[in-house]
């Protein structure tokens, strides 16, 4: 009995019969996933979202300074361009649901779909920054130079529209 106890704590003390090893260098770590922000682009007079990798996609400042820089070579090859050629990075601030894009001085004026670019990717980035707008909507309003105000909301957005809360059972919205 002695013998059958001491053969099955060593069988346990064992483990599984795999060996221990060190660590292994197999590559570069594991990544998580790569947060992307909606840019509008231009098509045949029409918006065109282009998901584009960023560091922050709630950083409406760097989302639409990323616009401004226009369609890179992939989005050229696939036919997308900007009106919005030499506008140079506006002011912008939030409140709640709505964002305000004040043009320097000296931009000139903006086509409707340029505005329309402005419009839509600043409300997309706004509302990857506070998902409670996604039952509401974002406004955006983009003041030029010249006071000339042009209003637009995320409703209006190719790809933003069909963004909804689902209804729980219960009729409130979820994420």
């Amino acid at each position: 009995m002695r013998r059958l106890m001491l053969l099955v704590a060593a069988l346990l003390l064992s483990g599984c019969g795999i060996p221990a090893t060190g660590v292994i260098e197999s590559g570069d770590p594991a990544t998580g996933v790569r947060p992307m922000a909606l840019l509008y682009f231009i098509t045949d007079d029409r918006l065109i979202p282009v998901g584009r990798e960023v560091t922050d996609p709630a950083d409406t400042d760097a989302v639409v300074a990323a616009l401004l820089t226009g369609p890179d070579m992939r989005d050229r090859l696939h036919g997308l361009t900007t009106a919005l050629g030499r506008v140079p990075t506006p002011a912008i601030s939030t409140n709640g649901a709505e964002v305000s894009l004040q043009l320097s001085a000296g931009t000139e004026s903006l086509p409707p779909i340029a505005a329309r670019q402005l419009i839509c990717t600043a409300a997309a980035a706004r509302m990857s920054d506070d998902p409670e707008t996604l039952a509401t909507g974002v406004t955006v309003v983009v003041t030029g130079p010249g006071g000339q105000r042009t209003r637009g909301t995320s409703h209006g957005c190719p790809t933003l529209a069909a963004v909804q809360p689902v209804a729980s059972p219960t009729g409130t919205p979820r994420q």
